[in-house]
């Protein structure tokens, strides 16, 4: 295996698990502290794929937006980026991409990681219009309400491929405009595992594309690491069995 592959940035862990519906071949899960890091593997997984003319779409589940575009020295930054070298990405993640964490999905478009972008938020700020990439390509940028809007509205729309992301703040409920703080609670597992079902419209549509997913457990925002732990265990226990960073996960639901 080359050497390359085996990189992952520290706080990070990824496993490699057979494709939903496909089993002739596999995909990976990234699991990683801080959401930024996601950009490594939406690069990562790119690469692997040149060959395919789009890039997958990103379907994220956040409390938070995390859609700030990149300024032009951060422009410059990641036209200078080296892809090829996953050391150096690792790197550009932890050095480069903003410490907030809000900036790594359109720093990702501007690369052409990713192609469009849906995301469910329970942010209130307005979401910002369509990307342009650094070689002149436009890409959708959407937010939604509701898991059930966004089922609705990529369902017209065709896609071969996408990335789940869910950064677990998303399963969190806050009156703090920024989310987290002293009031947070943590939604029910009956919720998630809801939102998560493998037999619903959300799944069945993601489940054929899939290229991967990036799990975001940002602590902070979801009240401390138990919390955090909390609800990573529903996450994990209603798509996985055995679990992810096992001896060889599986999916919880055999599919068709």
């Amino acid at each position: 295996m080359d050497s390359n592959e085996c990189i992952r940035p520290p706080g990070t862990y990824y496993d490699i698990i057979a494709h939903p519906v496909d089993r002739k071949r596999a995909i990976e899960v990234a699991i990683v502290q801080d959401h930024r890091f996601a950009f490594f593997y939406w690069l990562k997984w790119r690469n692997k794929q040149a060959d395919q003319p789009n890039p997958p779409a990103l379907i994220s589940l956040d409390w938070h937006q995390d859609l700030v575009p990149p300024c032009d020295l951060e422009c410059e930054w990641l036209s200078a980026l080296d892809a090829d070298d996953y050391k150096a990405v690792g790197y550009f993640c932890w050095d480069k991409l903003h410490v907030l964490n809000d900036g790594h999905i359109l720093a990702a478009a501007y690369l052409n990681l990713i192609g469009d972008i849906h995301v469910v938020q329970k942010q209130r700020d307005e979401c910002p219009e369509d990307f342009v990439d650094v070689d002149g390509r436009k890409h959708l940028v959407c937010c939604y309400d509701s898991v059930e809007q966004l089922t609705e509205a990529v369902s017209g729309l065709k896609y071969d491929s996408a990335i789940l992301d869910i950064d677990l703040d998303y399963f969190t409920e806050s009156p703090d405009s920024c989310g987290g703080g002293d009031q947070l609670q943590l939604v029910g597992q009956d919720e998630i595992q809801a939102c998560l079902d493998p037999t619903s419209p959300f799944m069945s549509w993601i489940f054929p594309r899939m290229t991967g997913i990036t799990i975001a457990t940002e602590p902070e925002f979801c009240g401390g690491l138990m919390n955090s732990n909390q609800l990573f265990n529903v996450v994990c226990g209603t798509l996985f069995d055995p679990p992810l960073l096992s001896h060889r996960p599986g999916w919880r639901h055999q599919l068709k």
